[in-house]
């Protein structure tokens, strides 16, 4: 399952065809919150890496398979979290390109990744 892909291409396709247009401005705020989110995800993602190796439960066999479960959770959340990001990344894309502005990408996420930092 590829959580956001297809609302991501069908709003590219909009963008691409003309079908969906904004104003820069307009474009550039709703894609600085998607790149923000994105950027977010990535952090997210980053955790939950870190989650699926965690110690201490024990040797018993009901621990290691208590370990294992949140292992596995953990690496099920990651796999969600990278592709909200990749998702939010497309739909920020999306709207630039319906804005005439897609070149900007680059920019707005070098900026939500300042803004997140600001925020830590």
């Amino acid at each position: 399952m590829a959580i956001g892909q297809d609302a991501a291409a069908q709003l590219w396709n909009a963008s691409a065809s003309g079908q969906l247009t904004m104003s820069p401005d307009a474009a550039r705020e709703v894609a600085q919150s998607y790149l923000l989110f994105a950027v977010k995800c990535g952090e997210w993602s980053d955790e939950a890496g870190r989650l699926q190796d965690i110690h201490g439960f024990g040797g018993l066999n009901s621990s290691k398979s208590l370990q294992q479960g949140f292992s596995d959770k953990a690496a099920a959340a990651r796999q969600v979290l990278e592709q909200l990001e990749s998702a939010a990344t497309k739909m920020a894309e999306g709207y630039l390109q319906a804005a005439g502005i897609l070149a900007e990408s680059d920019q707005l996420y070098a900026d939500a990744l300042s803004k997140n930092a600001g925020q830590a």
